[in-house]
C-alpha cells in the first residue's frame, strides 16, 4: 500500500460513509482502493478500513477478489497476521475492517542504516512463522513483499504480514477454492513473483511464498533484491553467516521442485541461525549476564585488591572473546584477499622462457628474463620456485608473472604445497584472543586490472577447495567441491576453452586430475571481462607456501582441413553386342613438379658490338 499524498488525506467522507465506523483521515492507497483510519463507534476502538475502489466496485471480478481476501483473513488468527474484524457492503461501497497496526512497513525499516543481521532474522523468522501457519490452513499469500509486512510498535515491534488480496486456496487443506485466477495470467510483484508465477498464477502453489521469502531474506541481509546472477550474501557482507547463503540459494531454486518442500523445512534450517523470536526473549538471562552478577557478588564478600583483580580478569575474558569473534567475521573469501591493495610492491625477474611463436612461458632455465611482481608480501624467488614465508605485515600476498601469454584460450599450471604451520611459544596466548590461527590457504589466478580475476584456492585445513571469480558485476561467484587434497605438492590448473571459452579449474595430474565441479562459461570474448589482458598469479594466505613449476601456454583451436577435388572423367567402354555403356573414372591429379629456378647464361666469346 502506498503512502497517500496530502491532498488525498484531507479529502472529506461523509459520517455515515460506513454504519457503524468514523473514518479519521486516509492512511494508504493503492491498486484496489484505500485504507483509512477509523473508529469502531460500539467499542470506541481504532480500527482500519479498506474500501474497494469505485471503479472498481462495479466489476464482479474485482469484488470478487476483494471478497477473497476477506475470506482469507477470516481462516487465520495468528499474531504475526493482521486479523479481521468486519466486512460488509453500503450501497456500492465494499469494505473490510481489520485490525489497526500503528508502525511502519518493512519498506520504511530496511531504509534504516542500523538494522543487523540479527534483528532481521529475528523480524524474517516472525513472518515464516505467519505464512507457516497461514499454509498448514490453505491460505497462499503469493504477494509477499516489504509493502505488504507491517510492525506493530504497540505490541513491542512484532511483524504482521497484511493484503491477502491476491490469496489463493489449497484444496487439499479443506479450504474452498475460488477459481479467480486465469489460465497463464501472471498475478504479484515482479521482483518477487517465483518464475512459475509469472506465466502462470493459477499454477502456483505454496512453493512461490518460499520463493517470494527468498527474495525478502535477500533483500534484508544485502540491501537489494537479487537479480540474475547474484551475488550469495556472504559475498556482498563477509560478517554473515555463511549458512545463510544455502537457505537464500534454495529458496531461489527456479523451480518448485528444488525448493523447500515446506515452511516447517525451511524454518528448521532457519532456527539454528537466528535469535529467539519471542516478544519477551529480551527478559531471559544470557550466561555473560549471570557471570557478572556471580563476580559482583562474589567481589563484594573479598577484600578491595582481589576484587579488582578478579573484575581485571573477566574483562581480559570479555574482550578475548569479543577480538575471537571479530576476527573470524574478518575473514573473507580467498580471492577478494589476495586482490586486496595492501600497498607493497617489488618487481623482479627470473630466467625463463617465453616463446611468443610457440605461445608458451615457463619459470626457470632458459634465456629470457621473466617479469615477476610481488604483491603484499614479499617472496623467495629462485629460478621456478616461488616462496612465501610467514613473518610480519600483511597476510595476503600475491606473486603476479608480468607477461601475458598470446592465444584464443589459455591453460595455466602450478605446483602448490601447503607445509604444516610450525607452533610457537605464543600461541596460546594469542589463541585466547583471536582463536587458533588459521591454516595457510594457496591459489593459482588470472588476474586482469585491479578487482578483476579468477582463483582455483585449496586450504591448508583440508577443506574443499573453492573456484572464485570476480569479473565485474554480474560476474561473481564461488564454486566447491569435496575433493581430497594429495599431500606434498599438488597440481593445480586453470584452462579456457579457445573454441567456447569455458575455464575449466583441475586439481591433480595425469590419471589423478579431477575437474573442480562444472565449468564456468565465460564466452569468447573472456579476456575483455579481465579488463586488460589475464596473467599468471600465484597467492598465498595466513602462513607459508611454496609454489613451482609455474608454466603458461597459449591455445588455439584446430585448424580446419579442406579435402582437395578429385577429377572424374568419362570412359567409354568398347562396344558389345548388346548395348554401349559409359562409366565414370576417377584419376587422381598428376603430381605437381618441382619448380626449378632458370639461370640465365652470359653469352660467351666477344662482346658484341652495337
Amino acid at each position: 500500500m502506498s503512502p497517500a499524498d496530502d491532498t488525498t488525506i484531507s479529502r472529506p467522507k461523509p459520517a455515515d460513509f460506513i454504519p457503524g465506523y468514523r473514518l479519521d483521515k486516509l492512511v494508504g492507497k493503492g491498486g484496489m482502493g484505500e485504507v483509512y483510519q477509523a473508529v469502531q463507534l460500539s467499542l470506541g476502538r481504532t480500527v482500519a478500513i479498506k474500501v474497494l475502489a469505485a471503479e472498481l466496485a462495479t466489476d464482479a471480478n474485482f469484488v470478487a477478489r476483494f471478497d477473497k481476501e476477506g475470506t482469507a483473513l477470516a481462516a487465520l488468527r495468528h499474531p504475526h497476521i493482521v486479523s479481521i474484524v468486519d466486512k460488509g457492503r453500503n450501497e456500492n461501497t465494499y469494505y473490510l475492517v481489520m485490525e489497526f497496526v500503528d508502525g511502519p512497513s518493512l519498506r520504511e525499516v530496511l531504509r534504516s542504516p542500523l538494522l543487523d543481521a540479527g534483528q532481521s532474522l529475528r523480524m524474517f523468522m516472525q513472518i515464516c512463522n505467519a505464512i507457516d501457519y497461514a499454509h498448514g490452513r490453505g491460505v497462499i499469500h503469493r504477494d509477499l513483499k516489504p509493502e505488504n509486512i507491517l510492525f506493530d510498535e504497540q505490541a513491542g515491534g512484532i511483524a504482521k504480514v497484511t493484503d491477502f488480496g491476491l490469496a489463493g486456496f489449497d484444496e487439499r487443506a479443506g479450504m474452498r477454492a475460488l477459481n479467480l485466477t486465469q489460465t497463464n495470467m501472471a498475478m504479484g510483484t515482479a521482483s518477487y513473483m517465483a518464475p512459475e508465477q509469472r506465466t502462470d498464477a493459477k499454477s502456483a502453489d505454496h512453493r512461490a511464498d518460499i520463493y517470494a521469502l527468498g527474495v525478502l531474506l535477500y533483500e534484508m541481509l544485502v540491501g537489494e533484491v537479487p537479480v540474475g546472477n547474484f551475488d550469495l550474501p556472504s559475498v556482498r557482507k563477509p560478517k554473515l553467516d555463511r549458512r545463510l547463503d544455502a537457505v537464500v540459494k534454495r529458496c531461489l531454486k527456479p523451480t518448485p521442485e528444488e525448493r523447500y518442500s515446506s515452511m516447517k523445512e525451511m524454518l528448521a534450517d532457519l532456527e539454528p541461525l537466528g535469535p529467539v523470536t519471542s516478544v519477551l526473549s529480551n527478559a531471559r538471562t544470557t550466561p555473560l549476564q549471570r557471570f557478572k552478577l556471580r563476580a559482583a557478588k562474589w567481589a563484594r564478600r573479598t577484600v578491595r585488591a582481589t576484587a579488582a583483580v578478579v573484575v581485571l580478569f573477566a574483562m581480559v575474558l570479555i574482550g578475548a572473546a569479543y577480538a575471537r569473534h571479530d576476527a573470524r567475521e574478518k575473514r573473507q573469501p580467498a580471492g577478494i584477499e589476495l586482490t586486496t591493495d595492501f600497498g607493497g610492491k617489488w618487481p623482479m625477474t627470473t630466467p625463463g622462457r617465453f616463446d611468443f611463436t610457440n605461445r608458451t612461458l615457463a619459470l626457470g632455465e632458459g634465456p629470457d628474463s621473466i617479469p615477476v611482481v610481488a604483491l603484499g608480501r614479499q617472496i623467495e624467488l629462485k629460478g621456478d620456485r616461488i616462496r612465501f614465508a610467514p613473518g610480519e605485515g600483511a597476510v595476503a600476498g600475491r606473486a603476479v608473472v608480468d607477461q601475458a601469454v598470446p592465444g584464443a584460450g589459455l591453460e595455466v599450471t602450478v605446483e602448490a604445497q601447503l607445509p604444516k604451520r610450525q607452533a610457537s611459544r605464543w600461541d596460546p596466548l594469542k589463541a585466547m584472543f583471536f582463536g587458533p590461527a588459521p591454516d595457510p590457504r594457496a591459489a593459482l589466478m588470472l588476474v586482469g586490472e585491479p578487482g578483476r580475476f579468477v582463483a582455483l584456492v585449496i586450504d591448508g585445513s583440508g577443506a574443499e577447495p573453492t573456484l572464485e571469480w570476480a569479473l565485474g558485476s554480474e560476474k561473481r561467484g564461488t564454486l566447491a567441491a569435496p575433493l581430497s587434497l594429495p599431500e606434498g605438492f599438488v597440481q593445480l590448473t586453470l584452462r579456457v576453452d579457445p573454441q567456447t571459452g569455458d575455464l575449466s579449474a583441475l586439481i591433480g595430474k595425469d590419471r589423478d586430475e579431477r575437474m573442480l565441479g562444472d565449468v564456468l562459461s565465460l564466452g569468447m570474448k573472456w579476456k575483455e571481462l579481465f579488463g586488460e589482458p589475464p596473467r599468471a598469479a600465484v597467492g598465498c594466505l595466513e602462513g607459508s607456501c611454496g609454489f613451482s613449476q609455474v608454466h603458461a601456454r597459449g591455445l588455439q583451436p584446430p585448424p580446419v582441413i579442406v579435402a582437395e577435388p578429385i577429377e572424374t572423367e568419362e570412359v567409354k567402354e568398347p562396344p558389345s553386342a548388346t548395348a554401349t555403356s559409359t562409366k565414370k573414372v576417377t584419376r587422381n591429379p598428376p603430381p605437381i613438379p618441382p619448380l626449378k629456378a632458370t639461370v640465365k647464361k652470359k653469352p660467351s666469346g666477344p662482346a658484341r658490338k652495337k
